[in-house]
């Protein structure tokens, strides 16, 4: 009796905390903010944000939906101005009929302008709000202002901020999320990056390049298989084509990078680092436009050693552009030196900005071609125009 009396106090406690969402909020309480971009104006000093909220019974229909005969976007896009960043945002809201919820966000795009500026005021407000996830993507708009960039039109996805996401996760992995942003620009020795969106020719978007960051501002970018190598030194996993030859070659052969692992060794020399990077690199033919066959093994030695002497050359480029033309460590050079020799780092912390321009970088590559595709030479030479 006993027993059934407790499970019976059991069932109306548990029925007692299960009464309800007493907080709750209807779908047509809530506005949902798909993406925002901020520009800073060039002719007034001024900030501009622009909003998409997302239009509840159109999402899932694309970008554009069809009624009455007529095609409706699934969002509706707000714009305003204000002196700083708080005033501009609470004028976006004041436009609004429900309240806003920013925690389904997948996208922050900064314009160049305020990009080189200062972040800092942007990224102040956008941490004071609990709601904002730090799993949001942080992105540039190189060349070009923010709002324009997100207006670009890109049907292939049902909504633009999950082309944009779906882009950088998939082709360059740039580390650039919120949180990826918080840690780097707090963290010592290194500074953060962001995936760079510009457009193309034709006006599409286009992801081709990292922005490279001193704290909060904006200072360059590396593009191409620069920006590739410099992900992979933050354990990203690559995607681009290097160009391999002979030298008594013309015509190129196009190796897609598959793997690029690096270790980063520091090594102390009295209070001077330097450093080591251990490069394996992987990658597979993709086309071959000259008229070498890949399948004799002395022909793929040299290709091996033009793949490495590439390789090699990229990576020289990279620190090249970050230690001479930026000066600023997004590699975590600092970050090396702070975790293997902490007492040392103490010392040099202070003038680390002037220490990073002068270090020494060795680079030791393997290289390897491990997949030449079905037929060795292409399938269009005769056997007398195959080189041996």
């Amino acid at each position: 009796m006993m027993r059934k009396m407790s499970q019976l106090m059991t069932y109306t406690m548990i029925l007692i905390l299960l009464t309800g969402c007493w907080d709750r909020k209807e779908i047509n309480d809530i506005a949902i903010i798909q993406l925002s971009a901020f520009d800073l104006m060039a002719d007034t000093g001024k900030y501009r944000g622009y909003v998409q909220i997302a239009i509840p019974k159109s999402i899932g229909a694309g970008q554009l939906t069809t009624s009455g005969g007529t095609q409706q976007k699934t969002y509706m896009p707000l714009v305003d101005y204000g002196d700083n960043m708080e005033a501009m945002t609470v004028k976006l809201e004041r436009k609004l009929s429900r309240d806003v919820l920013p925690s389904h966000r997948r996208i922050f795009m900064v314009g160049e302008s305020l990009a080189r500026q200062n972040m800092a005021p942007l990224l102040d407000l956008i941490s004071r709000n609990p709601k904002n996830r730090l799993r949001t993507y942080l992105v540039i708009a190189r060349d070009t202002d923010a709002k324009s960039l997100v207006e670009t039109e890109y049907p292939l996805e049902a909504t633009k901020e999950e082309a944009l996401r779906e882009i950088i996760v998939r082709k360059m992995v740039v580390p650039s999320m919120l949180r990826n942003f918080y840690a780097s620009s707090a963290a010592t020795g290194i500074e953060p990056i962001a995936a760079a969106f510009s457009k193309d020719k034709d006006g599409k978007i286009l992801l081709n390049s990292v922005a490279l960051f001193n704290r909060t501002a904006l200072v360059g970018y590396v593009d191409d298989m620069q920006a590739v190598a410099l992900t992979s030194l933050l354990g990203k996993k690559p995607f681009g084509d290097v160009e391999v030859a002979l030298p008594d070659q013309k015509n190129k052969l196009s190796v897609r990078v598959t793997t690029l692992n690096v270790k980063k060794r520091v090594e102390i020399s009295g209070e001077q680092p330097h450093f080591i990077m251990d490069i394996t690199a992987t990658g597979r033919i993709m086309d071959n436009n000259s008229n070498l066959d890949p399948s004799d093994p002395a022909i793929m030695e040299k290709l091996n050693a033009s793949f490495q002497e590439q390789i090699t050359k990229i990576y020289q480029k990279l620190f090249h552009t970050l230690q001479t033309t930026y000066k600023t460590d997004n590699a975590g050079l600092g970050q090396s030196v702070y975790r293997k020799y902490p007492k040392l780092w103490k010392k040099i912390e202070k003038d680390w900005e002037t220490i990073f321009p002068e270090v020494d970088v060795q680079f030791k590559v393997a290289a390897n071609i491990y997949q030449i595709g079905v037929q060795g030479a292409p399938y269009y030479l005769r056997e007398d125009e195959i080189s041996q």
